[in-house]
């Protein structure tokens, strides 16, 4: 599936091209002539076509290669900045007659679904980034190869999905694009630190915390680690003498790929607030969090008027990197 971009059109044809593509045919020039059409030139001899057909044939026979499915992006059009795409429904043709007065081209046509037009500023939040700098002019066509964040940008004029709330463009996506990145990292993690090692692990990510005093990795499993996995004692209250004090959270930590349903793991966060005093609770997985997952977390803080605090995915390689991610780094 491609993305083809095509140049403005001359000035006294843009609200003829624009009004085609609405209607469901996209319009390229070079075909001012009877003898212009593709579907004839492709099957004569160059040594037979004359001048303007030569010209014809170079400037104009990529139309042939443009399938079912490609999108179509017209730049400048319906004004300066604004851009008219669409998807392909038709493969090439060539209009007969023009229907103007005003000038004899743009007979090349191909057809496009007139229910996937989207007319947006190539500078709109919704798109990305990239894709906003491959809409600038370059020819008299070229393509557009970050196929996937196109679509995401036509996904997100569509519903208006962008609110930048204040960061720059580039901040917003990078943002965005980072996810997936974190997602590995988090699967890394997890595939390098089996079983109690993932604890072991996160022990020494804690001890890395500026205002954490303690770290016990507690326990061989249920029934010796009372539902902490670890304990961990922090400072809080204000950094001056006398007015600080150490607290106590219990961490219990699950290997988890996919979606983490299961919330046994809450209820043994209950029992270990109870087993060592602790002041909150937490439980880190690997897994990506559910609602399901959320509530009885919610529920559990609700009933005990102490806080639960949840690390999911990609919540995983974010805390790693802020506090552990310069030992991580080192020497690579």
């Amino acid at each position: 599936m491609a993305i083809w971009a095509f140049n403005k059109p001359g000035d006294e044809a843009v609200k003829y091209i624009s009004n085609s593509a609405k209607n469901g045919v996209s319009r390229f020039g070079w075909s001012w002539f009877d003898s212009a059409n593709l579907n004839g030139l492709k099957s004569k001899p160059w040594e037979k076509m004359d001048d303007d057909e030569h010209n014809v044939w170079k400037q104009a026979r990529f139309l042939l290669d443009i399938t079912e499915g490609d999108w179509i992006v017209h730049i400048n059009v319906p004004s300066w900045g604004k851009c008219l795409a669409a998807k392909v429904d038709k493969q090439y043709s060539f209009d007969a007659k023009i229907e103007t007065d005003d000038f004899d081209d743009y007979r090349h046509c191909i057809g496009i679904d007139r229910e996937s037009v989207v007319i947006f500023d190539r500078n709109d939040a919704n798109v990305m980034p990239l894709v906003s700098r491959k809409l600038k002019l370059r020819g008299r066509y070229w393509r557009i190869y970050c196929e996937d964040k196109f679509h995401e940008s036509i996904t997100n004029l569509k519903s208006n999905n962008v609110d930048l709330k204040g960061e720059s463009h580039g901040t917003y996506f990078l943002k965005k694009d980072l996810s997936a990145p974190l997602a590995t990292i988090t699967s890394l993690i997890q595939q390098n630190h089996p079983e109690k090692k993932l604890e072991c692990f996160l022990a020494e990510v804690f001890r890395n915390i500026p205002t954490v005093e303690n770290v016990k990795v507690n326990g061989s499993g249920w029934g010796t680690d009372y539902g902490a996995d670890l304990i961990v004692e922090y400072k809080s209250g204000l950094p001056i003498v006398g007015l600080e004090t150490i607290e106590k959270v219990v961490v219990q930590v699950k290997s988890y790929t996919n979606e983490h349903w299961e919330t046994k793991a809450v209820d043994q966060i209950e029992v270990a607030i109870q087993q060592y005093d602790a002041d909150a609770g937490m439980l880190i997985t690997t897994g990506n969090k559910t609602e399901h997952l959320e509530q009885a977390i919610d529920k559990l803080s609700s009933d005990i008027n102490k806080p639960i605090s949840l690390l999911a995915g990609t919540d995983v390689a974010r805390f790693v990197l802020k506090f552990y991610g310069d030992e991580l780094l080192s020497g690579m």
